[in-house]
């Protein structure tokens, strides 16, 4: 069998047999709507330029803008945690919820046998109960690395 390709279209040959196809140009999905609204707004709140914030990112400016025209689609987890951090976006994570995905440490959590009974355990409780727990959770935390 010989494949040949000529500009646009992909020529298949197999005894004789010739079959001509147009190739199909595949375009990117773009980012979702809510992620460029957050990243949008993050970008106002900030204070910095698109320019300043791609360069702080390590991103260039042309790849921010094309994200934010819904060009390109959502970068990679690294530039997100780059973007949260030059943005001081907080609570962290809100980029990868708007991107729909989880960051490094809510997948960490979500891997252990427990994590995914303690997230439904966390759904009904107020943001008072929710207070508690992070208060008990963050002293648990120093167990394992001390301030």
């Amino acid at each position: 069998m010989v494949i040949l390709r000529l500009s646009n279209y992909t020529c298949t040959a197999s005894k004789a047999l010739i079959y001509s196809f147009p190739m199909i140009e595949q375009r990117p999905t773009p980012a979702p709507p809510e992620f460029i609204r957050r990243l949008e707004e993050g970008i106002r709140n900030s204070g910095l330029t698109k320019a300043e914030v791609a360069f702080k990112a390590d991103i260039s400016p042309a790849y921010l803008s094309r994200i934010l025209h819904g060009v390109r689609g959502v970068p990679a987890d690294s530039i997100l945690v780059k973007l949260e951090d030059v943005l001081d976006i907080n609570p962290r994570g809100q980029l990868f919820d708007a991107a729909g995905r989880h960051d490094a440490v809510v997948s960490r959590v979500l891997k252990k046998e427990k994590g995914r009974v303690l997230m439904r355990k966390l759904a009904p409780l107020t943001d008072e109960d929710l207070s508690a727990v992070l208060t008990m959770a963050e002293a648990l935390s120093r167990k394992y690395r001390p301030a």
